[in-house]
């Protein structure tokens, strides 16, 4: 069984490296390509009593795993200035962010509003669906990869996304697997 857990639920985990322990930062938010349905990297507040944003940002290619209480790192190189990073985490565009977004189906059918992403514990930071504000009110979860296009405005998803709709993260974990093999896709 999969286990999930939302974008926001990873906000304020500590970053901790893999080789010692070391506790080196917290993560502030998530960057995310809607385009590609990836996690490009995190940007990090400081630890500590006073701490405030970190310097520093972490590109997903770095991330060992993300798990239900930290990230883990190998060590503390993996955090890296902004002008070192890949130039979607180093300098993320602003125009990128889906929550909000509606998301329709092709067919014209409102599905509900991305509310956050929802991240495979144990992976990379593989995101794997969208937690959405349903069209009919109460929380739930749509599988990626699921949409056609993004626009800033709207998530346009294939018709059948309406079918694999879940109402909570243990749902979806089961229902990711079913909607890429009826796509085709991994």
């Amino acid at each position: 069984m999969k286990l999930l857990m939302t974008a926001s639920q990873i906000r304020g985990l500590p970053v901790v490296t893999v080789r010692g322990g070391e506790d080196l930062a917290e993560v502030r938010d998530v960057i995310y390509d809607p385009e590609a349905g990836r996690l490009v990297g995190l940007t990090l507040n400081k630890r500590g009593f006073l701490a405030g944003r970190c310097r520093e940002v972490l590109p997903a290619e770095a991330i060992h795993a993300v798990g239900q209480h930290a990230v883990m790192v190998l060590d503390e190189s993996s955090l890296v200035a902004p002008e070192d990073a890949p130039g979607d985490v180093g300098r993320p565009a602003t125009e990128r962010n889906v929550l909000g977004n509606d998301v329709l189906t092709e067919g014209g059918t409102s599905l509900g509003k991305v509310t956050d992403l929802v991240l495979l514990v144990g992976s990379s930071g593989e995101v794997v669906g969208y937690q959405i504000d349903k069209a009919g009110g109460g929380l739930g979860y749509i599988p990626l990869p699921a949409q056609v296009s993004v626009s800033g405005v709207a998530l346009v998803v294939p018709n059948l996304t309406g079918d694999f709709v879940q109402d909570d993260l243990v749902g979806l974990g089961a229902a990711v697997d079913e909607f890429r093999a009826r796509l085709g896709l991994k």
